[in-house]
């Protein structure tokens, strides 16, 4: 028995120091989020446009474009259940807000929960998605908030950084807005793209949310209006060769939806789905890189001036 209680502390001892090492750095490292929330909350006092979408709009709108102050608050697969409660949980803050842009995309209808990321973003935004409970992963980062292997795979992302001569400019978070640099190896391969596509394809088929999204949606385009805040629909544009392989009905509707929110609440949708044709835009076939995120920004600033 004592040998076996011996084994037994051999392997406990230096797993829980490992534990304890990681608990650490997972709670203090500076995610991506906590860049992003911390330079919304320290420019309050200025910022007019509030940018909002999923991983489309994070490396595709570069507030550095726009006339008025502007910050971006996307965040890769951020669902518009989240985009709404970022917004509320901060408003009253926002003195100078006037404009929220909301990205809507082929699939933002569809979904809610960003999978593993609701737990992390509750950890930096405070924000938990619908009635989940986070006990279990506030008591362990670790093992239960990010996973031992997305814990390593950060950690060995960090060490090797410090190998280089400097931090790549890939991870910058400029005024909460990532841009990619050039373009991803075999991105626009007809496989590759038929693959992106089918992912979308999925998302919609396999959803039930569309009706609850939708409503969702409405009560927050409501809640900005009674603030004098203008909210304003956008879609960027994906790559022309991905459109062929979406599913038609999907598509048709997701236009049907959008129309239906602009009459409704005489609301703006900044649409500029059908100007993928350029591919040097392109990080892969649905994100722009920092070029195509320049361009873009500077058309939708042209859209909100003539509404100026």
């Amino acid at each position: 028995m004592k040998r076996f209680l011996k084994t037994l502390l051999i392997f406990i001892i230096p797993l829980g120091i490992v534990t304890l090492g990681f608990e650490v750095y997972l709670r203090t490292m500076n995610t991506e989020y906590k860049q992003k929330i911390t330079g919304l909350t320290a420019n309050y006092s200025d910022i007019e446009i509030l940018a909002l979408g999923n991983s489309h709009a994070y490396n595709g709108v570069d507030p550095r474009q726009f006339d008025l102050e502007t910050y971006n608050m996307a965040a890769g697969n951020q669902s518009l259940y989240f985009d709404k409660r970022i917004t509320l949980k901060h408003i009253d803050s926002l003195k100078k807000l006037k404009y929220v842009f909301i990205s809507v995309d082929q699939h933002s209808l569809y979904f809610s929960s960003q999978g593993i990321r609701d737990t992390w973003l509750y950890y930096d935004y405070d924000i938990k998605y619908k009635d989940k409970t986070e006990f279990w992963n506030d008591i362990s980062h670790f093992w239960l908030g990010y996973t031992p292997r997305i814990a390593v795979s950060i950690v060995k992302d960090k060490v090797l950084d410090q190998f280089k001569e400097k931090q790549s400019h890939s991870e910058t978070v400029i005024k909460g807005f990532m841009p990619h640099y050039g373009s991803a190896a075999n991105a626009f391969t007809a496989k590759n793209i038929e693959r992106k596509a089918n992912f979308f394809n999925g998302e919609v088929k396999d959803s039930n949310e569309r009706e609850e999204n939708l409503a969702d949606l409405e009560d927050f385009i409501v809640q900005l209006k009674k603030r004098d805040i203008t909210p304003i629909l956008f879609t960027l544009p994906m790559y022309n060769d991905i459109y062929g392989h979406l599913l038609k009905e999907y598509v048709d509707q997701n236009n049907e939806d959008i129309q239906y929110l602009k009459q409704k609440y005489s609301i703006q949708h900044f649409d500029f789905s059908n100007e993928g044709e350029d591919q040097s835009l392109f990080y892969n076939s649905d994100h722009l890189n920092g070029k195509g995120a320049e361009v873009f920004s500077k058309k939708m600033n042209t859209e909100l001036k003539k509404l100026l």
